[in-house]
């Protein structure tokens, strides 16, 4: 039996949702797939697992011996989605009980997903300026629409950025 749960776990959300998928697994039920806020769970014997996701741009020239150095610390790739790859293991299976060692690692994962995000938001500004000073367009209410919409995204990608520098600085500390 399968059974699909809409939820939303921010990036910097990390502990939180590997937390809410190892209870999820304790009641029996096994991840299987995550698309777009929609995770998709299979029916299994309650098992504890742990599970842990990394932040990895989907430059796939390196993406098997990334998966193979994982797989070889007892980590089992599950499923992947937008550069997001979700891992897990059983208790006592894997060399390491996180897939982060130190600190630094688990920022610079935070780095390259801050680098991610940045360049989006630069060519949505880029793109809402050139929007919001435009006052030649025809369509009124269709540039009423662009520019509340480009706001948001802004905004999103904003609060996005704010949230992971500060768990950034968290790690840090």
């Amino acid at each position: 039996m399968k059974k699909r749960v809409f939820k939303l776990f921010w990036a910097w959300q990390d502990d939180q949702e590997n937390k809410w998928l190892e209870k999820m697994a304790e009641e029996g039920w096994k991840l299987l797939k995550y698309n777009l806020l929609v995770y998709t769970f299979e029916k299994m014997d309650p098992k504890k697992y742990i599970y842990k996701t990394d932040f990895k741009s989907n430059q796939n020239h390196d993406l098997q011996e990334y998966l193979a150095l994982f797989e070889d610390a007892g980590w089992e790739h599950v499923t992947h989605y937008a550069g997001w790859h979700y891992f897990r293991t059983e208790p006592g299976k894997a060399k390491t009980p996180d897939i982060y060692t130190d600190v630094n690692s688990k920022v610079e994962m935070f780095r390259r997903l801050l680098w991610f995000l940045l360049m989006p938001l630069m060519a949505i500004i880029i793109i809402a300026c050139t929007i919001v000073f435009n006052d030649s367009y025809s369509h009124i209410k269709l540039m009423v629409v662009l520019k509340i919409t480009y706001v948001l995204l802004i905004c999103l990608l904003g609060f996005s950025v704010l949230n992971i520098l500060y768990k950034m600085k968290k790690l840090k500390e």
